[in-house]
Parts: C-alpha cells; sequence; structure tokens
C-alpha cells in the first residue's frame, strides 16, 4: 500500500515545478523585454546626444557625453533649416491628411461591412491590395496630376496624395471593427427616424473610436516621416515639410551632423509624445476587430 505521504508530494512536486517553469518564463520575458528596449532606447539616446555636439566631437568622441553642450544646434537649426516654416507645414499636411484619409476610410469600412453581396469583398480586397503599390510606383503619374491640377509648390499637392495613399491601411483595419459593430443599434437608431448619416455620425464613429485612434497614429506617423513625395512635388521653400529640410545640412563634402541630428530630435519628439500619450488607445484598436462581437 502506498504511503499518505507519498501521494501527498506529487502535487506538491507538481506545483513546485509549475512554479518553477513560471519564474522561468517571467525572467525569459524580463530579459527579452530588456534587449528590445535597449534596442530601442540606445539609439535614441544616441540621437539627443549627438543633437548637442560640435562636428569635431562628434567624430572625436561618437559615442560619449559632450564636454561642452552645443544648444545653439538647435538655434541654428531652427534657423538654417528653415524649421519654423517647415514644422507648421508638417503638423499641417499630416493633421488634414490623416483627418481625410480616417474619416474617409471609416465610411468605406461601414458601407463594405454593411453590404451582403459578394462585390463588397472584392471592394475590400481592391483597397487592401493598395498596401502592395510602393510609393515610388506612383510617382511618376502622381507627378504629371499635380501639374495637371496646378497645385505643384503648395500644400494640397501633399494632402490630397496622402489621403489617397492613407485609404488602404484605414480600411484593412476599421472593415473588421465595423463588422462587429451590433446590428441591434443601428436598427434602434433607424427606428427612432434617424438618417444614414446621422447614425454614421452618433453611432457608427463612437463605436470605431480604438481602430480610428490606431489608424490616426499609423498613418499619421507615415505621413509625418515621408520624404520621397515631398521631394518631388513640394520643391518651393514654402511648402516643404521636415524631412526635406533636414536634407540642407547634408552636402557633398561636409555634413553639419549635430545639426542634422538636432533637427531630427525635433521632428521625432512630437511623434514620440503622442504615441506615449495614446499607446492604451492604439493597442486595444489594433485588437478590437479581432474578436467577433
Amino acid at each position: 500500500m502506498t504511503h499518505p505521504a507519498a501521494l501527498a508530494s506529487g502535487p506538491r512536486r507538481r506545483r513546485a515545478s509549475t512554479r518553477q517553469s513560471r519564474l522561468l518564463f517571467g525572467l525569459f520575458r524580463g530579459a527579452f523585454l530588456s534587449l528590445v528596449s535597449l534596442i530601442v532606447i540606445v539609439p535614441i539616446a544616441y540621437m539627443v546626444l549627438a543633437s548637442f555636439k560640435t562636428i569635431p566631437e562628434f567624430f572625436g568622441n561618437p559615442y560619449g557625453l559632450p564636454r561642452a553642450w552645443a544648444w545653439d544646434n538647435y538655434t541654428r537649426a531652427w534657423q538654417d533649416a528653415h524649421i519654423s516654416i517647415t514644422l507648421p507645414n508638417t503638423i499641417i499636411v499630416t493633421a488634414l491628411s490623416v483627418l481625410g484619409s480616417t474619416l474617409l476610410a471609416s465610411m468605406i469600412a461601414y458601407g463594405i461591412s454593411r453590404k451582403e453581396k459578394p462585390f463588397a469583398m472584392g471592394l475590400y480586397t481592391l483597397f487592401v491590395a493598395g498596401l502592395l503599390v510602393p510609393v515610388n510606383m506612383v510617382v511618376l503619374p502622381l507627378f504629371f496630376l499635380i501639374k495637371w491640377l496646378g497645385l505643384f509648390g503648395t500644400l494640397f499637392a501633399l494632402i490630397l496624395p496622402y489621403i489617397a495613399l492613407g485609404l488602404p491601411l484605414g480600411v484593412l483595419v476599421l472593415t473588421p471593427i465595423a463588422a462587429t459593430l451590433p446590428r441591434d443599434l443601428v436598427s434602434a437608431a433607424q427606428v427612432d427616424g434617424a438618417t444614414e448619416w446621422q447614425i454614421f455620425w452618433r453611432v457608427v464613429l463612437p463605436l470605431m473610436k480604438p481602430g480610428l485612434i490606431s489608424v490616426m497614429i499609423l498613418n499619421g506617423v507615415w505621413m509625418w516621416n515621408e520624404f520621397f513625395i515631398p521631394l518631388i512635388v513640394a520643391f518651393k521653400p514654402e511648402s516643404q515639410t521636415m524631412p526635406v529640410g533636414i536634407v540642407a545640412f547634408i552636402g557633398a563634402y561636409s555634413t553639419e551632423w549635430g545639426l542634422v541630428f538636432a533637427s531630427v530630435v525635433v521632428s521625432t519628439a512630437p511623434v514620440v509624445f503622442a504615441y506615449l500619450l495614446m499607446t492604451r488607445q492604439f493597442q486595444s484598436g489594433l485588437t478590437a476587430g479581432a474578436i467577433k462581437g
């Protein structure tokens, strides 16, 4: 006959093994997250330190702290890179493009999710396929279109293409979210006499808020940092954005690296702060359409 102590030792060993497995998993997860954090934080720290260095110190001591903090790099960057012009331009272009693209994408996503006909899936696939088209491929037809519209050298030469190029991602993220919206709420609004526009503005959009924030962040980061389209169609200094203005410090024979990194810090800071403020909404938006409600 088996002794009762031997019978009781089995569950204790299993619980000890489970605790040990959880401890090892926690240590592994902590080490992995620490490594990923270092991969992200180290380049940012290097960029900030480099923005306070002169050219000789940048090459002589690239990884150390600055001996004398060159705060005038930011003053010169503001003046020489025309950040006082390119920063407001970037804010205006990004804000209007994100709002326009997100609004249109939400309308398209809601319309597709309401249709039961086969062409709805084909239309959804057609929009999503736009993610496979590289920006470089559409620059030539975009060049002729902007020229035909007479928008060269204006901010609208950037806003309109950005709105169109932001639609595929918006439709991809928002359509599954719109498909999970409770049909009973829409039916109740229709019974109360609400029009389709009223249903969309007062019922659908508030319920899609997490997904809308995610799309705005994803498209906003891309539009804020996009370089190729402004380089081609926004050639006038008064219509350039920050990525194009930063290139002014990069020369064929010498480069003001301190000014370059100072400009990059100014360009990066708004995006980083916006993401930190809306991290929770961004994460919930990405998972909003993952579960069929």
